[in-house]
């Protein structure tokens, strides 16, 4: 004979049949709620970090926007005194060394020409990009002796290649070369001269855009 013995409580079984659809409502009305409120806690502590960080930014800028402030206007007058010192650093660069100048002109002059006038013309201009000083000299004067035409020539060539005249001139012409107009002065010649000086810039110029990429 075979004994069959049922250990199992009545409280202890369990249905063999499917899952109820109310089962399923009510799970998924348990779950979604908890997911949302996860999710939304999450979400809320997560705003409120950021929240606390942008106030301790802003905090920080407000502290550093004083000093920053300083940095820049310091940066600001340190760019103008640079432009100041530069502008009269090129003012001292650019003038003419009147001393050089008048040496080499006594040297240049033959003993048969007299000088009668110098005149210097100089202005500040635009020179190509940039500002410089440019000039023109006037020179008249007479001359006599056996060769008068000659030693004007001499004096004309040394104004272009004797020093320091290569380095200032920039173009030299005699514009003028006549018998004098006094009654005794027959045998004098009077002429003038024209020069123009190279500029000499007040500052380095302008590079372009694109060289200073």
């Amino acid at each position: 004979m075979n004994l069959q013995v049922d250990f199992l409580l009545d409280s202890e079984r369990r249905s063999g049949s499917s899952v109820s659809p109310k089962f399923v409502i009510r799970l998924a009305a348990i779950i979604v709620p908890a997911v949302l409120l996860g999710l939304f806690m999450i979400l809320s502590t997560a705003y409120q970090v950021s929240k606390h960080d942008r106030n301790t930014v802003e905090q920080e800028k407000r502290q550093i926007d004083p000093e920053y402030r300083k940095v820049i206007n310091l940066e600001k007058e340190l760019k103008e005194a640079q432009s100041l010192a530069a502008a009269i650093q090129g003012w001292k660069d650019s003038r003419l060394d009147a001393y050089r100048f008048l040496r080499g002109l006594q040297r240049a002059v033959p003993l048969s020409v007299q000088l009668t006038q110098g005149v210097l013309n100089e202005k500040v201009e635009a020179v190509e990009s940039a500002v410089g000083r440019t000039a023109m000299l006037q020179l008249k004067g007479r001359v006599g002796g056996a060769s008068p035409e000659a030693d004007v020539r001499r004096l004309y060539e040394a104004l272009k290649s004797e020093p320091p005249f290569p380095d200032l001139m920039e173009q030299v012409e005699v514009k003028r070369f006549a018998a004098s107009e006094a009654r005794d002065e027959q045998d004098i010649r009077v002429f003038d001269i024209e020069c123009k000086l190279k500029p000499r810039l007040l500052m380095a110029p302008a590079r372009p855009a694109s060289a200073t990429k």
